[in-house]
């Protein structure tokens, strides 16, 4: 299970009966489960300006180390986490989302649909507007769908740039339809062509086609 530590650094204030004795910063680590780490930001929050305390040491005027009176996280008692704060396609890499995704993650559904170009051009064509808008009302119906990836691709003797820009230009359209830009990320790649001879390149090679990276279930709870 991911695991999350923080360090909150106490800084007494100069006491004015006794300048003379000012204790250096206090540092105290919290750890977590990443499931609660939005819990424990919001427990220290909460806690920024706290009493500290240094008694006397037995037998002696000097002081003991000093303790800030700081209330300890209790994670089995925190509040149930939020929906998602990592939206979309940077949930695959963060942190705080591993525990979720580890409990939802589902079989990623295919998608059929395909934006081809004309060579050399990343325009996405006006019968594309069709199909996208069917894809756009599957995404914001179906929140499951957290990340679709678009490749772009190219053929032999395009720039590998082409299909960075044609993912792009999908990626565009989509927006425009009202899909969450952040629930989609472009990824450029080069059409493989192997056959002997001269190279047949087919139209549709020069296309964008769509993949799930990230599909949960609906449920989020254990």
């Amino acid at each position: 299970m991911p695991y999350v530590v923080y360090e909150a650094v106490y800084t007494p204030q100069s006491n004015p009966e006794y300048p003379q004795f000012t204790p250096g910063d206090l540092h105290l680590r919290f750890g977590t489960p990443a499931l609660h780490e939005f819990a424990l930001l919001d427990h220290l929050k909460q806690q920024q300006l706290v009493a500290c305390r240094s008694a006397a040491a037995p037998s002696s005027c000097l002081p003991e180390d000093v303790t800030a009176d700081v209330v300890a996280f209790d994670a089995e008692h925190a509040p149930p986490p939020a929906a998602p704060s990592v939206v979309g396609c940077a949930a695959i890499d963060a942190a705080s989302e591993q525990d979720r995704l580890a409990r939802t993650r589902t079989e990623p559904s295919t998608i059929n649909e395909r934006f081809t170009f004309g060579e050399g051009s990343a325009a996405v064509s006006p019968d594309a507007t069709s199909g996208a808008r069917e894809f756009a009302k599957r995404m914001n119906d179906d929140s499951s769908l957290e990340c679709v990836g678009l490749v772009g691709q190219t053929t032999p003797g395009e720039p590998l740039s082409l299909a960075e820009a044609r993912a792009r230009a999908v990626k565009q359209l989509l927006v425009s339809l009202g899909v969450d830009s952040r629930r989609l990320l472009t990824i450029a790649a080069n059409a493989n062509v192997s056959v002997p001879g001269p190279k047949a390149v087919e139209p549709e090679a020069r296309r964008v086609s769509l993949r799930v990276l990230l599909q949960t279930s609906a449920k989020s709870t254990p």
